[in-house]
């Protein structure tokens, strides 16, 4: 959530379009898509669509392996779409995960 200055205090020249730019540079994360909305519609989207975006594709499917295919297929149409601000499409196999074994002896100590 990013609260912002009322619009008289930005930086001479700035727009929504330009903040949303600058911050979509600054802010990436791996496996984390931006989307930049007013807080009450987005949650509004949510509970109408169950998806946390005003536009989404939910792929159904009883094979892991082939709805993730075909979502990163859809993934890829979309993003060359106009008008289409990101395309993302969650991962639902082949996640990164650290296991952390604690050595139990160093740290009674």
């Amino acid at each position: 959530m990013v609260n912002l200055k009322p619009k008289d205090e930005w930086r001479p020249g700035v727009t929504t379009d330009s903040l949303i730019a600058e911050m979509d540079r600054a802010l990436q994360f791996p496996g984390v898509s931006n989307a930049w909305t007013m807080p009450i519609k987005a949650r509004i989207d949510m509970l109408s669509t169950g998806i946390r975006t005003p536009v989404g594709v939910k792929v159904i499917g009883k094979d892991l392996a082939e709805m993730e295919g075909v979502a990163r297929q859809v993934e890829r149409v979309l993003r060359s779409v106009p008008g289409t601000s990101s395309g993302y499409a969650e991962r639902v196999i082949g996640g990164y995960y650290l296991e952390v074994v604690p050595d139990r002896a160093r740290l009674a100590r």
